[in-house]
């Protein structure tokens, strides 16, 4: 077992709230959508890995099945269903909407990253059966609520693909069968973990939300009233979103603690998790990153495109079965049998190619006449040389010591990074001269500046502040 630490309550409570402030705030700036909310997990996972001093082993696995279970909710379309906050007669409907789908993000969060922690006692058929589980219960949500718009929080006239029925009927299944398949005190801990995540995703979300409202509501006269009114108040909103939801996190893992510490090996009998080489990682990350960033979506998703039906229930078909394939959940499979087949690979997966995602926008922005599935571009070089950069950091920290701290500020540190580039080749900062200081940090600074005051401060709690243990 390892040493229990004594870490109070509040750190558990801030640590993992900005680092998922900052994770959130990333990931609506550098990478949206479930690959980019992979993002705000992984770093969740070693947040919480270095509060508990997990072992590497469970922190790799863990890193993946939190960048899984929080990149699922990126699934759900939310645009429309904010706007609804721009009107006062349908605020408290786009609030109830956001709210729900909050919620549900951490709802089944909650249940997929907490399978990190007792990842070892469970049989590699059962994880595979839980997430083809998973996709069933997606379809099945799909179905019978949102394409049939039985609930729709969008707008009817310009209908969007909603998910959110979807992730709920999931989660309720996976609910149903891990019930039945753990041991009690491991389900008190997935238990927990999801109930936090529905709260605070659903007060996180919820409440964000209002940050909009304020900034909708503000006169543009005067000058001091423009200022706050051209503030980013959709970066407060997931600013809010990811301080909320990470702090549920944290107090649930405070309150398992010492559930969560029992279930780790002796050090003795820890396997060497470094063992193999380098190369073999990097390749298989690439084959990995390729299936799921290019293959699958360049052949499935054009077909869901075009015929997908919105509006009313349609049986199952080819083209759901195409849907589901092409769906983060499927990638998610794919990650967890990678993990389950190639327990070396849970590094490279858990951190270059949570990254890769973040590179792969930043170069589309770069060249956003070349057709999306063009390889062999110089955008697919620099995508390619980016992630590569990575993959050989991940692999050298991999065999170092303090593998989980070096990990942790890999990550936060190679997003920062694509997050400046971004601000300095997008940010018009040529355009400030003649604005007045208040507007000129309000709309251009404000969100870098957010940023860098919390990796500052993830950075120093995780240097000075927690002794890592491995």
């Amino acid at each position: 077992m390892t040493k229990q630490n004594n870490n109070s309550v509040w750190i558990y409570l801030l640590f993992p709230a900005v680092t998922m402030l900052l994770g959130w705030g990333l990931r609506g700036y550098i990478g949206g959508g479930p690959f980019g909310a992979m993002i705000p997990g992984a770093m969740l996972a070693l947040s919480m890995a270095l509060l508990l001093k997990l072992s590497a082993e469970t922190t790799a696995v863990l890193v993946v099945l939190s960048a899984i279970g929080i990149g699922l909710g990126g699934e759900m379309t939310y645009g429309q269903t904010l706007g609804f906050l721009r009107s006062p007669e349908t605020m408290w409907w786009g609030t109830l909407g956001i709210t729900v789908k909050g919620a549900i993000w951490g709802l089944l969060g909650g249940i997929v990253l907490s399978l990190g922690f007792f990842y070892r006692k469970m049989a590699g058929r059962t994880l595979i059966i839980t997430f083809l589980l998973l996709l069933a219960g997606m379809l099945a949500g799909f179905k019978l609520i949102n394409q049939p718009m039985l609930i729709y929080f969008s707008y009817p006239a310009e209908p969007r693909p909603e998910s959110w029925g979807a992730l709920l009927v999931a989660a309720i299944v996976l609910w149903i069968y891990l019930k039945k398949k753990l041991e009690t005190a491991d389900f008190k801990i997935l238990q927990r973990m999801a109930i936090a995540g529905l709260i605070s995703g659903g007060l996180g979300f919820g409440l964000g939300g209002f940050w909009m409202v304020l900034g909708n509501q503000l006169p543009a006269d005067p000058a001091f009233y423009h200022c706050l009114k051209v503030l980013d108040w959709w970066k407060c909103m997931e600013f809010t979103f990811g301080f909320l939801l990470g702090a549920g996190f944290g107090l649930a893992a405070w309150y398992s603690r010492r559930a969560i510490v029992a279930l780790e090996p002796a050090p003795a009998v820890q396997p060497a998790f470094a063992s193999g080489k380098a190369w073999k990682e990097i390749s298989f990350l690439f084959v990995l990153a390729f299936l799921i960033f290019w293959l699958i979506p360049n052949f499935l998703d054009p077909v869901v495109d075009q015929n997908y039906e919105q509006g009313r229930f349609v049986w199952p078909n080819g083209i759901d079965l195409a849907k589901m394939v092409s769906n983060f959940a499927f990638f998610g499979l794919l990650m967890v049998w990678a993990v389950i087949r190639f327990p070396w690979m849970a590094w490279q997966i858990g951190i270059t190619l949570t990254f890769c995602y973040t590179s792969i926008d930043l170069v589309q922005d770069f060249f956003p006449e070349t057709t999306a599935n063009s390889l062999f571009t110089a955008r697919f070089a620099l995508i390619f040389g980016m992630t590569l950069i990575v993959a050989l950091l991940t692999a050298y920290f991999q065999r170092k010591k303090y593998l989980i701290r070096n990990m942790f500020l890999l990550l936060t540190a190679a997003c920062m990074v694509v997050a400046y580039l971004r601000w300095g080749f997008f940010g018009q900062l040529d355009k400030l001269s003649g604005l007045p200081l208040c507007e000129v940090l309000s709309s251009h600074f404000f969100v870098h500046l957010i940023f860098t005051l919390s990796a500052l401060y993830m950075v120093w709690v995780a240097v000075r502040k927690l002794q890592p243990a491995s």
